[in-house]
């Protein structure tokens, strides 16, 4: 772990990110690690492990992707079944829930800021969005698509997609932290700068910001241990500490490639399941994990990889919008670190 550890507060030291925390399961063995800063601005705050993250759009696969599997499981709907079946304003009628799940609905990626300022004009136009290219011929990640999905729970289960969420998934899996709009603000490690005020305590993504907290897309705060038991879970095919949250099946399929994209000459390609990457062409995960591993990363600076051939689950948490977004270096580092692991096992 020492290396590992070096690399990370090296990382800290050339600015990639504040601070980090991150959970590693090798083959049922849990090791959580935490450094540098929760906050630079305005004052220096010190990291640990009870530091909720902003996950953004790992919310796609911790939350929204994991709630829509629970109602397949009840029979409440199926992939393919059309997405106006439950969400009647959606007139394209040829859309089904799995083309959104895989990015390939024809949906753009998303609504600009500028054409919005209230949460009633923004599912407006999320209503009447015009598709952007043939669906099925591409695949165009969109959080358009996300946010749908999350009405779709909504509209099947009859709750809120946090309170869903939290009652067939973050409960049983002792998932304590978890949770759409933390009250906690203290805890949260804020992010962007905003010239006026420091985002902290409410989603960075400002389409979910707009939507109340809570989005198909965005909006979920953990921590690095309560990921480590999501982690945990998919590792075990379903079961979680004698509790059975989802079938083998289900987590089958989850690593079961719907799509894959050609970039040139490569064979590395461009893949995915429902919901979440499988790996191809520019791994989160780097380059030695094997072909079952499904990984995801958000925008504020967090990841996931859990490789099921080697029993390895990885996340790693961090701001590294804080202070501003324009600092992408992690994206580079993601796949460096995941490396390391990989070929220290």
């Amino acid at each position: 772990m020492d290396g590992m550890n070096r690399l990370i507060e090296q990382a800290i030291a050339e600015g990639v990110f504040p601070g980090a925390n991150f959970a590693l399961i090798i083959k049922g063995k849990t090791t959580f690690g935490s450094f540098g800063a929760k906050a630079l601005y305005p004052a220096y705050e010190a990291n640990d492990l009870s530091t909720l993250y902003d996950m953004a759009s790992c919310s796609k696969v911790v939350s929204t992707t994991s709630c829509i599997m629970k109602l397949l499981e009840a029979g409440r709907l199926r992939l393919f079944d059309s997405v106006s079946t439950y969400l009647p304003f959606f007139e394209k009628t040829n859309v089904t829930i799995w083309d959104l799940m895989t990015h390939t609905s024809g949906l753009p990626p998303l609504i600009s800021r500028s054409l919005y300022k209230t949460k009633e004009e923004l599912i407006t136009l999320i209503q009447k969005v015009d598709m952007k290219y043939e669906k099925n011929t591409k695949i165009v990640y969109s959080d358009l698509g996300f946010i749908l999905l999350g009405w779709i729970v909504e509209a099947i289960s009859g709750k809120s997609l946090a309170q869903f969420a939290k009652e067939q998934i973050f409960d049983p899996l002792e998932m304590k932290d978890t949770t759409y709009n933390p009250t906690d603000v203290a805890r949260c490690a804020p992010t962007e700068d905003r010239g006026d005020k420091i985002d902290r305590g409410y989603v960075h993504d400002e389409a979910a910001h707009t939507l109340g907290g809570v989005a198909g897309h965005a909006g979920l705060f953990s921590t690095v241990e309560d990921i480590s038991h999501f982690m945990e879970m998919i590792l075990n095919q379903g079961l979680y500490r004698g509790k059975r949250i989802f079938s083998p099946q289900t987590i089958n399929l989850l690593y079961t490639v719907q799509v894959e994209e050609p970039n040139g000459i490569a064979k590395a390609l461009n893949r995915r399941g429902l919901g979440w990457l499988i790996k191809g062409d520019y791994p989160c995960s780097g380059d030695l994990v094997s072909p079952e591993t499904i990984m995801h990363t958000g925008f504020t600076g967090t990841h996931i990889f859990i490789d099921r051939t080697n029993q390895v689950a990885f996340c790693m948490l961090t701001n590294r919008v804080h202070p501003t977004r324009e600092n992408i270096k992690i994206i580079a580092f993601r796949g460096r670190l995941g490396n390391y692991i990989m070929s220290h096992i």
